[in-house]
């Protein structure tokens, strides 16, 4: 099982929660919760096989941006 945490720029709740449903279903993991923490919002992932270029790609294709922390 791995797990990776994103920025991301999604700001809204409702965007937040609709975006974390979707890729939760479209890539089959475990768990996607959104933070906020401060001034930042991270992005929780955990599953099986991790790929987050295809995660930023999905994002992008709904107008949002992220980077994964290392």
């Amino acid at each position: 099982m791995q797990s990776i945490t994103l920025a991301t720029t999604i700001r809204k709740e409702k965007d937040a929660q609709n975006i974390a449903n979707l890729i939760k279903n479209y890539f089959s993991f475990q768990t996607v919760n959104l933070e906020k923490s401060g001034h930042r919002h991270l992005l929780h992932i955990k599953g099986r096989k991790i790929l987050p270029q295809k995660i930023e790609q999905t994002l992008r294709l709904f107008g949002y941006r992220c980077s994964e922390l290392i």
